[in-house]
């Protein structure tokens, strides 16, 4: 895949003495997570949730045959939401896709306690009772943990690596398209961790995350 600013020009590669042209792609996986030209999330959430049912469908017969709702909670845990959340760490996350996780989650754990949407409209359960019966963890916390946990690793980075550099680089002499920007990774963390007087910008997010310490209690603050 390439840009706007790259060149157009094909690429070769040539291993012993044969010479290949690399394909031009709008979309590829790499380490696991779809990729595409437009750094589009919702295909990749697409493929979370497939792999989300698939890993649960693979432990049904073995969490139906768990009374202990602790263990059983533990297998969903340890196996289908690693599954949904895989790359988290990297998602630009808006409300909307949020919630996408947040019912695909729901589904599922409507299917680990054995009662169907119909049904519990009909008792009239809210998903906090639902979440008492089946005792497995918040996916968006998952996801937020995951997120903060990466964000630190990456800031405190002192090898010149482009996971920090992008995140401390501003483009000078470009003007910023017209209409709303798109929401970046780094948004949310602003947003959220960093501290403001009024108005005003105090601490940004990025030198908070170089104290591991300090970062640490962010953690603890945010993840409760």
């Amino acid at each position: 895949m390439r840009n706007k600013f790259a060149s157009q020009s094909p690429v070769n590669v040539t291993l012993n003495n044969v010479t290949t042209c690399i394909e031009e792609v709008n979309e590829y996986v790499y380490l696991g997570r779809l990729l595409n030209h437009n750094n589009e999330l919702e295909p990749e959430l697409h493929r979370r949730r497939r792999a989300a049912w698939a890993a649960f469908n693979n432990i049904k017969n073995t969490t139906d045959a768990l009374s202990c709702p602790r263990i059983r909670a533990q297998l969903f845990d340890s196996i289908v939401l690693p599954a949904l959340t895989y790359g988290s760490e990297v998602w630009t996350f808006t409300q909307a896709l949020s919630e996408r996780v947040r019912v695909t989650h729901a589904a599922l754990e409507r299917r680990l306690v054995g009662i169907s949407l119909s049904e519990q409209r009909q008792r009239n359960l809210h998903r906090e009772d639902i979440r008492a019966q089946s005792e497995v963890r918040d996916p968006l916390l998952v996801i937020k943990k995951k997120k903060l946990g990466w964000a630190g690793h990456i800031m405190r980075r002192n090898d010149g690596r482009w996971t920090r550099l992008v995140q401390e680089w501003y483009p000078i002499g470009e003007k910023r398209p017209v209409g709303r920007p798109r929401m970046r990774w780094c948004d949310s963390l602003r947003k959220e961790i960093s501290l403001f007087d009024g108005e005003n910008l105090e601490t940004h997010w990025s030198t908070i995350a170089k104290d591991r310490m300090a970062w640490k209690a962010v953690i603890r603050d945010h993840i409760r």
